[in-house]
């Protein structure tokens, strides 16, 4: 038997070739495939050129198409019929009681500002003014420019109340009043232990036809607040002018002390801010303290003097008459202490200033002050009274408490010749 793979089949054997690269059909097809990438290429660039400047015209117009700005409501909208428009059923409790609580704040601070309405028509505003020129720029000075208060209004004149430690220097003064009338007034007194400053104003320097427009603040002539109460501060008492804040009392324990007096300050919550001023006002509308601008008082809540026991001051300088000044620097020893610490009662005498006529007559610091001219006195604001009763160049008697070398108090009177101030 004849093996197949012995078998010769030359019939169909064949020998496979490579078919020949024709080099033109290839060149044919690349030049073609060239030609159609030119041509695309071409219709691109006129497709972009054709739209691309409409496309830049479209952006412009967006572009400056002007906004529209609408703060109000559209009209018909729910928000512009306003919530009266909805019904008994769409309003909550909760909200209820939101609108009850703005309401009674809308009618607390109404109430502050009709208390106050009046009051800040006696704001003014007090410039100084000498009759020395200023050889740089040509120009009368000026010592400060402070807001004080018309605290007095009579027939002849309107006295204004202001705090400065400058005003005293000045000539003469230039008083804005609230209406925005102006007026010059002369310097009736300054105090520079209080920094207070009362300046006149003649009723015949103001035109007629504005006067009754021109208020006076009514005084407190009592001395009786209370903490919690509340109280209301006018002019510029956070620095800005013609400000007004409402606040109440925190204290009623603080004191100012200076050469001769000793007087209760009123401390309040209400922020102060620097170079502060103004008047605390009770909610009767009166005057109850002046606002403190002293470096050794200064604190970040408004404090004030009462303005009660500044009646004295006032009148002294409203008149134009000097103050009287002995150098004693001195705080009321309370039954409290007097009974606590068993010395007797009286004016303590905390130190006594320098070359002051109380040191020259032999002051000593520690010495109690009870009787001054023969009359028995019990605290610093009885002694501060009768000292500004008398007249500079006077002799004064003091009859002091002093210990002895074996701690007893003995009496020492001494004779204090009183100075101005």
């Amino acid at each position: 038997m004849v093996d197949k793979k012995d078998q010769d089949y030359p019939f169909i054997k064949e020998t496979i070739k490579e078919r020949p690269i024709d080099k033109k059909t290839v060149l044919r097809r690349l030049a073609m495939a060239a030609s159609c990438g030119i041509v695309f290429g071409i219709c691109a660039v006129v497709t972009v050129m054709a739209f691309v400047p409409y496309i830049f015209r479209q952006f412009e117009k967006e572009a400056k198409k002007p906004e529209t700005v609408q703060l109000s409501p559209p009209a018909g909208s729910e928000f512009a019929r306003g919530t009266d428009t909805q019904t008994a059923e769409s309003v909550q409790p909760e909200e209820e009681e939101d609108a009850d609580s703005a309401d009674h704040l809308k009618n607390v601070y109404k109430t502050i500002w009709d208390i106050a309405e009046e009051p800040r028509k006696a704001l003014v505003q007090v410039t100084g003014l000498t009759d020395t020129e200023d050889l740089l720029n040509d120009s009368l000075l000026t010592y400060g420019d402070e807001e004080g208060i018309v605290f007095l209004k009579n027939k002849d004149a309107f006295y204004i109340l202001t705090t400065s430690d400058e005003l005293e220097k000045a000539e003469k003064f230039k008083i804005t009043f609230s209406n925005g009338v102006m007026a010059e007034g002369t310097l009736c007194g300054a105090d520079p232990r209080t920094k207070l400053v009362v300046v006149r104003v003649p009723v015949k320097n103001v035109e007629e036809e504005y006067r009754d427009e021109i208020t006076a603040v009514t005084l407190a002539p009592q001395d009786d607040r209370q903490q919690t109460e509340p109280v209301i501060a006018i002019g510029s008492p956070n620095g800005d002018t013609n400000s007004l804040i409402y606040g109440n009392i925190t204290a009623i324990s603080g004191k100012l002390t200076i050469p001769d007096a000793e007087y209760t300050l009123i401390t309040t919550n209400m922020a102060a801010g620097n170079d502060g001023g103004g008047v605390l006002l009770d909610m009767d509308g009166k005057m109850i303290g002046i606002i403190l601008d002293h470096e050794e008082e200064k604190s970040c809540v408004i404090r004030a003097v009462s303005v009660a026991q500044l009646g004295t001051l006032l009148e002294k300088l409203s008149n134009g008459e000097p103050i009287c000044y002995a150098g004693l620097i001195g705080t009321t020893i309370s039954q409290i202490q007097s009974e606590s610490r068993d010395i007797p009662g009286g004016v303590y005498i905390d130190r006594v200033e320098s070359n002051s006529p109380a040191m020259v007559a032999g002051v000593q610091s520690g010495d109690i002050l009870h009787r001054i001219n023969g009359e028995e006195i019990t605290t610093m604001r009885e002694y501060s009274i009768r000292l500004q009763s008398m007249k500079p160049g006077q002799q004064a008697e003091l009859t002091v408490y002093r210990k002895n070398p074996s701690g007893e108090y003995v009496d020492v009177e001494l004779d204090v010749l009183i100075k101005q101030k």
